[in-house]
């Protein structure tokens, strides 16, 4: 499984056992939803970026962007301002603070929050969108023969060989 959607589901799982949406929710629904099916969350990954770590097997240091939107309903404006900060709360704290998540990344790179309330409809709603920047590193395991023996010479200044005396024995 590639780290990415490994995130994406452990922070998914952790948002259902830690906020308010509870079993709602989602990876992979789209985002239209009825007022009475609020507080809901939406987990995404829009983007991922990678740096080699040079000239050598495939490896990246990564950081990928973790977007988490959730929808709030309430009676009034005032009730869903306190819901949209209740819900983002709810979910910085659940990613920020879980063990487990943490021990997978190397740092969380940033965090953005935005929050707005929805007035173009009859029913009060609001909506919280926080991304995070997760870290972490990912090797490409290179297939292959396994390297059998090294061969090498020295050579001194005045171009004559000298045996080294070297030898490397690999375990087969």
């Amino acid at each position: 499984m590639l780290y990415r959607v490994m995130f994406r589901d452990k922070i998914a799982e952790l948002l259902r056992k830690t906020t308010d949406a509870g079993q709602s929710v989602f990876t992979h629904r789209t985002a239209p939803v009825k007022p009475e099916m609020l507080p809901v969350i939406f987990v995404a990954i829009p983007s991922e970026t990678g740096t080699s770590f040079g000239r050598a097997q495939p490896g990246f240091n990564k950081i990928v962007k973790v977007e988490v939107v959730a929808k709030v309903a309430g009676g009034t404006p005032e009730q869903v301002r306190e819901n949209m900060d209740q819900i983002a709360e709810q979910i910085e704290m659940a990613v920020m603070c879980d063990q487990d998540l943490q021990r997978f990344i190397s740092q969380v790179t940033d965090f953005n929050l935005e929050q707005g309330l929805l007035d173009d409809a009859e029913d009060h709603l609001g909506a919280v969108k926080i991304t995070f920047g997760l870290e972490y590193q990912q090797d490409y395991p290179v297939n292959g023969v396994d390297l059998q023996e090294i061969t090498g010479r020295v050579v001194t200044a005045d171009e004559g060989v000298t045996a080294p005396g070297l030898r490397v024995d690999f375990p087969q």
